[in-house]
């Protein structure tokens, strides 16, 4: 998956602790457990709200999607679950073709051209 850096990473770093804290208190200090359970799927949603390629993104949202329609239309809630299995899968198995490639320079490096002059001194004095 990407490295985020800078704010980014920082609110995605953050988020399964906002939502553990935010669920733990609204379930003691409103007694309201059962559906709170939801706020987790922010784990899943952040990133891909924050993400600048929406197609690399995009699989985690058609998972939780197909889960609560499963859950909501026909009470697979139980092996529904096994969906979330399948977004790691995907990304080891597709993660490689959202990897944007290297630019190979063919250019020489500074420090190759700083190599090059040197030899070419020491080649002049003998």
């Amino acid at each position: 998956m990407r490295e985020y850096r800078g704010w980014r990473g920082r609110i995605i770093a953050a988020t399964p602790l906002i939502c553990l804290i935010a669920y733990l208190l609204i379930g003691f200090l409103m007694g309201i457990w059962h559906p709170t359970w939801v706020i987790f799927f922010l784990i899943i949603i952040v990133p891909v709200m924050l993400s600048d390629d929406v197609f690399e993104s995009i699989y985690p949202i058609i998972v939780v999607t197909t889960y609560i329609i499963l859950g909501l239309t026909i009470g697979w809630w139980h092996p529904g679950w096994i969906l979330f299995l399948t977004i790691p899968v995907y990304y080891i198995l597709f993660g490689g073709l959202f990897k944007k490639k290297k630019r190979v320079n063919k250019e020489k490096s500074k420090k190759d051209k700083i190599i090059e002059i040197i030899e070419n001194f020491k080649d002049s004095d003998k």
